[in-house]
């Protein structure tokens, strides 16, 4: 079907309406297009369908989520001149008709090259979320997250219409060429070959940790400009990611440079920079230019942001989030939960129920959703303490993030596997002595920002433990003992001594 999605004409439209838009080399047009797809792919496309949710009881197959262990979509950038055959389709393993029904490992690779322009390698981040973005045009594909942490479900409908790999891949290689001029070659493999896909995953996963590592040395206070990303506002209308630095969107396909790239390539699309302006708090993350871009792109919703708490003014959350922080008030602490962990947690809360209580661009204070490359960031939540906090994590994000854990607290930490539940957590907590035991003194500034478990101390309680100790009183352990300050104690001594039930 000729026209369907005819990037000139459209380039075109935009100058005569003179938006003042200067396109570079890069630039991506959004699609504007009426019809509903190509005549060689069985399938509805276009962004009507962007937000569409496939429920379980409609899905035919799913490629990752948290039924699955290893699934993930790569782009790889090759030099000018590459011989790539465009729209050139490997598929390696079992076709979509060929799997049962339920949850399979997945790998898509995007190979693209330029016939004579050199294509950053900062753009490979921004090209990946053309995976997500595209994706969710195909009517009956829905698509969540990026990179290693993708979530595809197909519904029957779409299966029965004889939608194939193929069909896909074809698909996001031609929107590759046909949306972002740079491009003139993409080559796609998809792998379900489930040994292969490991082998690729683990492959990936290096890969981008290498790369995320070089963002390491960038700090928020000697950067400019900071990006806004409104790419999930199809789902989360009042969601707005700041991207810093040293905090990634929360999807985890988009780190500062990434959203840098994508400006480059479109600067009327989603990614816009921003001047931080002012540090109104230093230690919650508060800047009145993120407070004023917040404030424009969620139509006044959300006009404050503290985007290293987990209190306050919370920075939001959408849908398509890694991870969940949450607190537990019995403890006084974080619990952290991948996405793919599909089990209750620690608080018997499973990562679905607290995604529906967090998403939707609201801010939740002790519920958000964010990115697992958050974890490496020095300002991991740094107004409550970081790592400090920390109480609990699902074991396998633990073990895939635990290069990111203080040598100090990785044994502190608990997993499904050391507890059931909060009182189990509990006993876990004082017997390895963590921090949220006695009070969290936080990293940043040195200062004591909780409490430890204190509870009332009672006149009786104390008369007995003194007994057992011989009628002896060491304040530092009878301090221990309650889970209170020494102080504590000797201010009730005074009160019993008052009250004539201890002696001088």
């Amino acid at each position: 079907m000729a026209g369907v999605f005819d990037k000139a004409a459209r380039e075109q439209e935009a100058a005569e309406e003179d938006f003042g838009i200067q396109f570079s080399d890069y630039i991506k047009v959004e699609l504007k297009t009426e019809t509903t797809g190509w005549d060689d792919i069985p399938a509805e496309i276009g962004p009507q369908y962007e937000g569409e949710r496939i429920r379980a009881a409609d899905t035919a197959l799913e490629f990752g989520g948290p039924k699955c262990d290893y699934a993930f979509e790569r782009i790889i950038i090759h030099p000018p001149g590459t011989e790539l055959e465009n729209e050139k389709v490997t598929i390696i393993g079992p076709e979509m008709n060929e799997l049962e029904p339920g949850a399979h490992r997945f790998g898509m690779i995007a190979e693209v090259s330029s016939d004579e322009t050199e294509i950053p390698p900062e753009m490979e981040g921004t090209f990946s979320t053309r995976f997500h973005y595209w994706g969710n045009y195909i009517g009956g594909l829905m698509h969540l997250n990026g990179r290693e942490t993708i979530w595809i479900r197909v519904s029957k409908e779409l299966l029965e219409k004889g939608f194939r790999f193929e069909h896909w891949a074809k698909i996001i290689a031609r929107l590759f060429v046909m949306e972002i001029p740079v491009v003139d070659r993409c080559q796609i493999t998809i792998i379900t070959e489930p040994d292969l896909v490991k082998e690729k995953w683990d492959e990936a996963v290096a890969y981008w940790k290498e790369q995320d590592a070089k963002m390491a040395a960038m700090t928020e206070e000697d950067t400019k400009p900071w990006y806004t990303c409104t790419l999930c506002q199809s789902f989360a209308s009042s969601h707005v990611c700041v991207i810093t630095p040293q905090r990634p969107a929360n999807c985890g396909a988009i780190s500062w440079a990434d959203a840098k790239a994508g400006y480059a390539m479109d600067q009327a699309g989603d990614w816009q920079p921003f001047d931080p302006g002012e540090c109104l708090d230093p230690v919650t993350g508060e800047w009145s230019g993120a407070n004023e871009a917040v404030t424009k792109l969620s139509g006044g919703i959300n006009t404050r942001y503290g985007i290293h708490s987990m209190f306050g003014y919370t920075h939001t959350s959408c849908g398509c989030f890694e991870m969940i922080s949450f607190y537990i008030p019995e403890v006084d602490g974080f619990g952290l939960v991948a996405r793919g962990y599909n089990e209750p947690t620690v608080n018997k809360l499973p990562f679905s129920t607290m995604a529906a209580r967090t998403g939707g661009g609201q801010q939740t204070e002790g519920l958000l959703g964010l990115s697992v490359r958050y974890l490496h960031s020095p300002k991991f939540w740094q107004a409550d303490g970081g790592w400090r906090r920390v109480v609990w994590m699902n074991s396998s994000l633990k073990e895939r993030h635990g290069d990111a854990i203080p040598d100090e607290m990785k044994d502190k930490i608990a997993t499904e596997n050391d507890v059931k539940d909060i009182a189990e957590l509990r006993e876990f907590l004082k017997k390895v002595d963590h921090p949220v035991v006695t009070g969290v003194i936080r990293p940043l500034d040195g200062k004591k920002i909780t409490d430890g478990w204190k509870r009332p101390l009672n006149a009786d309680e104390l008369l007995a433990f003194i007994e057992e100790q011989d009628g002896e009183l060491d304040p530092e352990v009878a301090a221990a003992e309650f889970g209170v300050d020494e102080e504590d104690i000797m201010d009730l001594v005074e009160e019993m001594i008052e009250d004539g039930i201890l002696e001088e």
